[in-house]
């Protein structure tokens, strides 16, 4: 009689081993489950492109499709600007902006940097004020205020154009065109403009007789009139003293005289002095500027 092993009956325990256990665990992690459910597809779809990449071919030829589309997508129509306007700005700067832009016509809007268009403008010396946008019907559309041209500054070689706060604006040769601006000389004049304003206003009455203004030891102006007689005015209190020249004027007529140089650095003590020419002629060669 044979007999029988209840071994072969036994359940097996369907408690997973500490391994697969942990291996499990890790597989349902987050991480581990982005990893498997995008990563591998990713890996898959990236691998062939990586290897196709691979020649320097397949990159220029790439390279040169994509750039065709870009161009047809940003030449449309609708993104090209055919003209270029400008308010606000005298024909010399107009022409001058137009330069430092050297934009050509028809040009696409993405081709543009207007914050870089923008500081072009602003570095040329005669703009105070700039903005550029894009208008309708494809127009860059420039607008300038410029600096207001007040004085004229003799230099060795031609002229400085400033603004009443001593701003250069631009260089001339002759000062042809800016006939009827105030002129200044001397050392560090532009330095001291917003000065030499204040005294052309005060004197604006005579103004005609004015030739113009000089900067003295970069500290105090001498006004030359156009007779070549010269005001020494103080370092401090100009305009006071330009008070007391207007009314000694008014009563006495002083400036009509035969004075040379009217000296005014000492309020307590005016010091007139008579002409050095031996035939009685204004000369003041010996202040610095020749008549």
């Amino acid at each position: 009689m044979q007999q029988i092993n209840f071994s072969r009956f036994k359940k097996q325990d369907p408690a997973p081993s500490r391994l697969r256990y942990k291996l499990s665990r890790w597989m349902l992690s987050p991480s581990i489950k982005k990893a498997v459910f995008y990563g591998f597809p990713l890996i898959i779809l990236v691998t062939p492109i990586l290897i196709y990449f691979q020649d320097q071919k397949n990159k220029e030829q790439f390279k040169v499709v994509a750039s065709d589309l870009y161009r047809k997508v940003i030449e449309r129509p609708e993104f090209m600007l055919d003209a270029l306007s400008i308010d606000g700005a005298s024909d010399r700067l107009n022409a001058e902006i137009r330069e430092v832009l050297g934009l050509h016509f028809p040009i696409s809007s993405f081709d543009l940097d207007l914050a870089e268009l923008h500081e072009r403008i602003l570095s040329l010396p005669p703009v105070k004020i700039a903005e550029a946008h894009i208008k309708g019907g494809g127009i860059l559309h420039i607008k300038v205020e410029e600096k207001t041209p007040a004085l004229i500054m003799k230099k060795e070689i031609g002229f400085n154009v400033l603004s009443e706060h001593g701003e250069y604006i631009r260089s001339l040769h002759s000062r042809d065109h800016f006939s009827d601006l105030p002129l200044i000389t001397g050392e560090g004049a532009e330095n001291a403009a917003s000065q030499a304003t204040a005294i052309f206003k005060a004197i604006y009455g005579n103004v005609g007789q004015v030739r113009g203004l000089v900067f003295v030891g970069q500290r105090r102006w001498n006004i030359v009139m156009k007779s070549g007689q010269v005001i020494m005015l103080p370092e401090k209190d100009a305009l006071q003293a330009i008070q007391k020249i207007l009314i000694l004027d008014k009563t006495e007529q002083i400036l009509s005289r035969q004075i040379a140089v009217f000296d005014f650095r000492l309020p307590s003590r005016i010091t007139l002095r008579v002409p050095s020419d031996k035939y009685g002629q204004i000369n003041s060669e010996v202040i610095g500027v020749r008549n």
